[in-house]
């Protein structure tokens, strides 16, 4: 298993991450220790907060790779 390699694949896809303000984040880069996600719109009601769209930040892959793998 390569953490890395996997992130490469998905990159661009949506998946839920509780680091987002929006608990909702596209995967834009991959380093090799942390990857960079932008926060998308929520698909639920209870974060109709727009301001927070586009917001980019970084977590560390393991952390990526749990949001999409585990």
């Amino acid at each position: 298993m390569n953490i890395v390699n996997d992130l490469k694949q998905v990159i661009g896809k949506d998946t839920s991450q509780n680091f987002s303000p929006t608990c909702r984040a596209r995967l834009v880069k991959v380093n090799k220790r942390n990857s960079t996600f932008e926060s998308v719109p929520s698909p639920y009601n209870s974060f109709p907060k727009p301001e927070f769209v586009g917001i980019k930040y970084k977590v560390p892959n393991w952390i990526a790779w749990n949001s999409f793998f585990y």
